[in-house]
């Protein structure tokens, strides 16, 4: 099926997208439907978090995770791949903050400021998440002190916005390669974050995507609709990601029943991989 002059607003989207879960990989498309029901069913039911921080933040992000793998799914079945697999990488990360903040974890490689060495780790996952962005929070500090003379009432402004954002280098932040360590998972943040970090941007390597390209390799145009290729990848790459936040919330919040369930699933995900000969060993078979 191709796009009207509207591109992928065209009113044939749902269409297309309906004709992709059905018929581009099955097996895929079954899988995401279990674990998104799966998830959820964890969602609507009602938690005894204690109103502690970790537990808020843990319900949240699984929420944010939901909906990050939601929109994978819906992007890569309208055939926008780089913009699905962009998705994939934000669940991923959105998994990862789900699981820290699920075991209330204290970071010691998670953290940018690592301790001193004999020190023992002190900076809680979620004090790091609050106040993170501290790269952020010293260029907007930067730019303000170098700004040329501006009218009061921008001043004002500037001044609420740095009060808002906090002063620089009272903050601890996140490193999230460091955090995927501290999880155990940091072959997963290979395989699936770094894989997919040239689609989050407008890479050399993701422009590729976007031109059509002769047999002995020359440009002969450009690609203006639906790709379906690396298809049954995203999907997969998503189940993954989602599966990493759900195992880490139901082993802190999750019934008997629910913890019983989730094996099945992660068995199913597994299991698809076989055909496509990714090894038993492997990091994406594995991890979960």
């Amino acid at each position: 099926m191709t796009l009207s002059r509207d591109g992928f607003l065209s009113t044939h989207i749902n269409a297309l997208a309906d004709e992709a879960l059905r018929d581009y990989c099955p097996g895929h498309a079954a899988l995401v439907e279990q674990i998104n029901r799966f998830a959820i069913a964890l969602l609507i039911v009602p938690r005894d978090i204690q109103q502690r921080d970790a537990d808020l933040f843990a319900v949240t992000l699984l929420g944010r995770a939901v909906q990050d793998f939601e929109g994978a799914v819906l992007l890569g079945a309208r055939g926008l791949r780089a913009q699905s697999r962009a998705m994939v990488r934000s669940t991923f990360e959105t998994a990862l903050y789900c699981v820290a903040a699920s075991r209330d974890m204290v970071l010691s490689q998670g953290a940018k400021i690592k301790p001193k060495k004999g020190e023992s780790p002190t900076t809680r996952f979620v004090d790091a998440f609050d106040g993170g962005h501290q790269r952020f929070r010293g260029q907007v500090a930067a730019e303000l002190r170098d700004m040329p003379e501006v009218p009061a009432e921008t001043e004002a402004a500037l001044d609420a916005l740095l009060d808002e954002i906090g002063t620089p280098g009272k903050h601890q932040d996140i490193d999230l390669h460091g955090l995927a360590e501290d999880l155990g998972l940091s072959n997963l943040y290979t395989v699936v974050y770094r894989s997919l970090s040239q689609d989050a941007h407008p890479s050399a390597t993701s422009l590729q995507h976007h031109v059509e390209v002769s047999a002995k390799g020359k440009i002969t145009g450009l690609h203006i609709g639906p790709d379906y290729l690396q298809y049954a990848d995203t999907l997969a790459l998503a189940a993954c990601s989602l599966l990493v936040a759900l195992d880490g919330f139901v082993g802190r919040f999750g019934t008997p029943e629910e913890q019983e369930a989730l094996p099945a699933l992660v068995k199913a995900y597994r299991k698809l991989h076989e055909p496509l000969g990714v090894q038993p060993d492997s990091p994406i078979a594995t991890a979960v």
